[in-house]
């Protein structure tokens, strides 16, 4: 299986100004951008690159090679700037590594319409650049995960807003059941206090037993006293009469 190729592809030497006093000067300078380069210190090589360029200003190859060591160092946004000044190179396959490595750049922002766009710029410039169909297709499929992606973002959206909505709901609804567990568990306390404070007062309102007063007779034992007064009084008159029968017996004179 063919690895992907989103790589920017080598520096230019500008050796068509290698002839001049000049043109050594620039060189030299170019050389040493693309040494930088070539060792990983990127922005010593857009030093070296930068300083090139106040020997030849607006440079379509000095614009290419800055836009890698741009695009290495992760300055995207302005790599993509450099390389579509490189575009306007005279020189037709710097124009097709420029359209190339700018859709490398545009790949890794994830802009996948827009790299497109330039795999194929630089495919009809050399149809037959493998690494650029290559690219073009991983770019396309890239797109296309990117597009179903976009569209099931609203669903999965609006299902995160609905659970949201749910727990929403359920706290609050826990909240409202915990609140009125509470008021109910008040409402039963103060209805224990206030029947304790009823029965409090009841039991002090209910009429309690006097002690009995040592010369107060009860009714049964008035009864039984009088009963007795009433036989000691029948035999009393018992005796008075016997009394008196033997008394007139004895007095009378026959």
């Amino acid at each position: 299986m063919r690895k992907s190729v989103i790589m920017v592809r080598g520096v230019l030497l500008l050796l068509i100004l290698a002839g001049s006093v000049a043109g050594e000067g620039l060189f030299d300078k170019v050389k040493k951008g693309n040494q930088a380069m070539a060792g990983g210190d990127y922005r010593k090589a857009l030093e070296y690159y930068h300083d090139a360029e106040t020997d030849l200003p607006e440079s379509p190859e000095l614009e290419y090679n800055m836009a890698g060591a741009l695009h290495y160092d992760g300055g995207y946004e302005e790599a993509v700037d450099k390389y579509q000044r490189a575009l306007n190179s005279i020189d037709i396959n710097t124009e097709a590594q420029a359209h190339y490595n700018l859709g490398n750049t545009l790949f890794r922002m994830q802009d996948y319409q827009k790299a497109i766009q330039s795999y194929q710029k630089s495919l009809e410039i050399n149809p037959d650049d493998m690494d650029a169909k290559f690219n073009l297709e991983l770019a396309r499929r890239r797109l296309k995960e990117q597009m179903e992606q976009q569209e099931e973002d609203p669903q999965q959206k609006q299902e995160q807003q609905e659970n949201q909505q749910q727990q929403e709901q359920q706290q609050q609804q826990q909240e409202e059941q915990e609140k009125e567990d509470q008021e109910q568990e008040q409402d039963q306390n103060q209805q224990q206090q206030q029947d304790q404070e009823h029965d409090q007062q009841d039991q002090q309102q209910e009429p309690q037993p006097q002690p009995q007063d040592e010369d107060e007779m009860s009714k049964e034992n008035a009864e039984r006293i009088l009963n007795a007064l009433r036989d000691d009084e029948k035999e009393i008159q018992k005796k008075l009469k016997r009394r008196q029968v033997a008394g007139d017996y004895a007095g009378k004179d026959w």
